[in-house]
């Protein structure tokens, strides 16, 4: 299994302020170590969100934490593949 996206790839995003998330959206968002990530919404509390990824070896909320919806740059509706990953 490989991972869903790859260098390379375009998204489409809406902001957060415009939709409700929920668990199984998709976001994008910036940690301070990481940088930017997208990852899926597993579970949600009031003060914020747990994130997988769906390739198994990818980094998720046991290393990222608690992510905050400041962190939050939107949630992720269209992906776009480039060429030559297909």
């Amino acid at each position: 299994m490989s991972p869903s996206y790859s260098e390379g790839d375009y998204i489409i995003s809406i902001t957060p302020r415009l939709v409700n998330l929920k668990i199984g959206d998709v976001i994008t968002f910036k940690h301070d170590t990481y940088g930017y990530l997208i990852k899926e919404i597993y579970q949600k509390n009031k003060t914020g969100y747990y994130v997988k990824g769906i390739y198994p070896l990818s980094t998720n909320s046991q290393s990222i934490g608690l992510v905050k919806p400041s962190m939050i740059k939107g949630k992720v509706i269209l992906k776009i593949k480039q060429k030559n990953h297909e």
